[in-house]
């Protein structure tokens, strides 16, 4: 967590994250944003290999239940192909959107607070 607020989520580069590391991250979620919904910044700019289920665990929504809006910032296709997959298809209960720059992202995030 920021001093804004903002909770900030970045894969380690080289890391291969599976459906074990995804359940731990959604479980220490909680600890870090006081049990309340928060503003989250994913970076998916790194490097990092992600299992099918570990994929399919995204796509279902789960992560997104603690979150008031969620902005990706990536340069990767696998990560914008796996946003609009989200967006069209599970269409999650918080808003989700994909920028380039991290300041826009940070500005999109910001005009979630009351």
């Amino acid at each position: 967590m920021d001093k804004n607020g903002i909770l900030w989520i970045k894969p380690i580069e080289g890391s291969f994250v599976d459906l074990v590391s995804l359940k731990e991250d959604d479980a220490i979620n909680p600890e870090l944003t006081g049990g309340k919904k928060v503003l989250a910044l994913y970076d998916g700019r790194a490097n990092f290999t992600i299992t099918p289920e570990a994929r399919a665990f995204v796509r279902s929504g789960i992560l997104n239940k603690s979150r008031i809006a969620t902005a990706v910032v990536t340069d990767k296709s696998f990560m914008r192909i796996l946003v609009n997959f989200i967006n069209i298809f599970s269409k999650p209960k918080s808003p989700l959107k994909m920028f380039n720059k991290e300041k826009d992202a940070i500005n999109w995030l910001n005009s979630f607070k009351n």
